[in-house]
């Protein structure tokens, strides 16, 4: 989407190829994190770096259901591209920012 890589590939075939992957790593996501969450729930919900992730995954989740779904139909989305990326670099981050604010 970004009209960097493949360009013999487009956007929507893609993202139908990637899509197992894509559902994967969501089943994956949804069955540990509950788990890690589980384990020490008030350690969680006092960490101001826990509730930016938790935040930031809800609007990339949101955004990939929505914007980014639209943005490959139409075969359009360099911004949808940036954003996602944007979204879930920040998810990753804010994961690793856990162990840095824990109290």
């Amino acid at each position: 989407m970004l009209g960097v890589g493949r360009h013999r590939e487009k956007a929507p075939e893609l993202a139908s190829r990637l899509a197992p992957w894509t559902r994967a790593g969501m089943a994956v996501m949804f069955v540990t994190g509950p788990l890690m969450f589980a384990s020490d729930i008030s350690r969680y919900l006092a960490n101001p770096a826990f509730r930016v992730k938790m935040l930031l995954l809800l609007i990339a989740l949101a955004s990939h259901f929505t914007l980014h779904r639209k943005a490959v139909r139409a075969r359009e989305g360099r911004l949808a591209a940036i954003l996602s990326m944007v979204l879930w670099s920040g998810v990753v981050l804010g994961g690793r920012a856990i162990a840095d604010f824990d109290l």
